[in-house]
């Protein structure tokens, strides 16, 4: 389940870092076409920044509570 978790916190701190360069290159046809289709993300990609870290923090604390149980 930790694993899962970390997965999709790179997940999204990779789609993150993708929707913020896409944002702000105008002169891509395909940025174009991504940020038409979901303009929320291109808009506001701290967002799913902000969503990446608290699962890397779940993650963590996932990590000590197992480490700590032996």
């Amino acid at each position: 389940m930790a694993s899962f978790v970390l997965l999709l916190a790179i997940l999204l701190g990779v789609a993150s870092v993708v929707f913020a360069l896409v944002s702000s290159a105008d002169e891509l046809s395909w940025a174009n076409q991504i940020c038409s289709l979901a303009p929320h993300p291109c808009d506001n990609p701290h967002q799913l920044a902000y969503a990446a870290l608290a699962l890397a923090g779940l993650w963590l604390v996932m990590r000590l509570v197992s480490a700590a149980r032996g």
